[in-house]
């Protein structure tokens, strides 16, 4: 996997920009990530005033191995997200918050890989379907059949109506 490092110690006070290009090799290194596929763009800006030091992360881009919720029909599925962090330097172990990244005193640099994996992931909306503009509709025929295979006959249990007489006399 690429460098994903940003060096913290030792910079000027002001804004530091870096850029990574990510596609699915970034994402084999995550086991299970369900993104295989994909072109995204990452802009962060570290930004130090004193001792004290900002991460800011934008991603954008398209991730290209997904399928519609709703016609199963692969979907070109763009994203865009940034988030803010504050990194604090302390001299035990701390657990990192959503807010909050700690760094120790002595540590140089910073790997943003696991940032970007989740920035990257939260992006994803949780129902995933065609924008119905242009050409981003979804399949007409693969509903139909969908439709079809989906239906499920009611089956009448006799048990259920005898069951339904003891809850109206409660």
């Amino acid at each position: 996997m690429p460098n994903y490092n940003i060096r913290i110690s030792g910079i000027k006070d002001g804004n530091h920009e870096y850029f990574f290009n990510i596609n699915e090799k970034f994402f084999e290194s995550f086991v299970g990530s369900e993104v295989t596929n994909c072109v995204i763009k990452v802009n962060c800006n570290l930004f130090k005033d004193g001792n004290k030091l900002k991460l800011f992360l934008h991603v954008e881009g398209n991730i290209l191995n997904f399928n519609c919720d709703l016609c199963a029909g692969s979907i070109n599925l763009s994203i865009v997200n940034s988030i803010d962090v504050l990194l604090q330097e302390t001299e035990s172990e701390m657990e990192d918050t959503d807010e909050i990244i700690y760094i120790q005193s002595n540590q140089s640099h910073i790997d943003i890989s696991q940032l970007i994996y989740e920035t990257i992931i939260l992006s994803i909306p949780s129902k995933i379907e065609h924008s119905g503009v242009e050409n981003d509709i979804c399949d007409k025929e693969m509903m139909v059949l969908l439709d079809k295979y989906a239906e499920k006959k009611e089956i009448n249990d006799p048990r259920w109506g005898d069951l339904n007489k003891l809850k109206d006399l409660i």
